[in-house]
């Protein structure tokens, strides 16, 4: 068997093990959003029975709130259109990412570092209709998640966002996040500890938008959070990283840009001779509750937002 079959083989069955976790988190989430809506009229009847009971009309909060949710929803779609088309078509950044990943990968070379390319890249949802566009092999997973080896490892296409027109109190199970891991492969010439330096760079944008007020609770959130593997015989363990976006917010208005270059490490002692595959994942969520909250978090609109792993840096230390 070939090397680069070896990679194969190796990057399938590491594939198939990490979507059958992505697919019973997506199973044990359905199941407690299944649990709350089987509950929640009861809930909903003692609410309404204890608001009656302090004198207050629930048919007359009812009507307030339906009429604050028609405003905040016709605010809500004025704000999109005049705010997110801009972020959108902007300018690309991808010549300026290959410039700069060619002279970091000349110097790397002339130190002495072992510089590899991605090998592949992997998407899973819990919904698969939103990687219905990304052109690659696809397989289907429980309930209606799915997952997908892009034809472009090397271009990652992803967004998503959430909103749930829920009010307080209201218990809501949200699914699995969407993910995306890139995949480099190589042998080890000598058993030794290894440092491995995986190089992305992100271009992308979110939009948060919440007004919250009186029983309303309303709020809307973004978060890139990104964490890092190594497999030889069996994983080593994923290393956690700092969230690169974090935004919680109870009233706010924002569309935002975002345009970093990222660098994840990792060391491990690994043996000569035989495959190893380096793992960076990372996980998108955007989550807004309430009427007119919108989140969205996006690297994959237009030609200027995207992912790109650029390179891992192999040395021994």
């Amino acid at each position: 068997m070939s090397t680069s079959q070896l990679f194969e083989k190796r990057l399938r069955e590491l594939h198939e093990a990490r979507f059958k976790e992505f697919e019973e988190e997506v199973v044990r989430r359905h199941a407690l959003d299944e649990r709350a809506a089987k509950y929640e009229p009861a809930r909903e009847k003692r609410r309404r029975e204890l608001l009656a009971g302090i004198g207050i009309d629930p048919k007359k909060l009812d009507g307030e709130r339906e009429a604050d949710q028609r405003t905040q929803e016709k605010e809500l779609k004025a704000f999109l259109s005049e705010s997110r088309p801009a972020a959108v078509s902007r300018r690309s950044h991808q010549a300026a990412d290959a410039r700069a990943a060619a002279l970091r990968s000349a110097v790397l070379a002339e130190a002495g570092h072992l510089v590899l390319p991605v090998f592949a890249s992997t998407l899973y949802s819990a919904d698969k209709a939103q990687l219905a566009d990304v052109s690659g092999v696809a397989g289907d997973g429980a309930i209606n998640s799915g997952w997908v080896f892009p034809d472009e490892p090397g271009k990652i296409r992803i967004m998503t966002s959430g909103h749930v027109a829920a009010w307080c109190f209201q218990a809501v199970a949200s699914p699995p996040d969407p993910s995306f891991a890139v995949h480099f492969a190589f042998v080890p010439a000598s058993t030794a500890n290894y440092e491995m330096t995986a190089v992305l760079a992100f271009h992308g944008f979110y939009v948060l938008r919440s007004d919250d007020g009186y029983f309303s609770c309303r709020y809307a959130e973004v978060k890139l959070a990104v964490q890092m593997n190594v497999n030889q015989y069996v994983d080593f363990g994923w290393k956690e990283f700092p969230a690169l976006i974090d935004r919680h917010e109870d009233n706010i208005e924002a569309v935002v840009n975002y345009d970093r270059t990222g660098f994840f490490d990792y060391t491990a002692v690994l043996k000569a001779g035989d495959p190893v595959i380096v793992t960076v994942g990372g996980t998108l969520r955007a989550f807004a509750r309430g009427g007119g909250t919108y989140a969205e978090l996006n690297f994959e609109a237009g030609t200027a937002n995207y992912i790109e792993p650029l390179l891992v840096s192999v040395q021994q230390v």
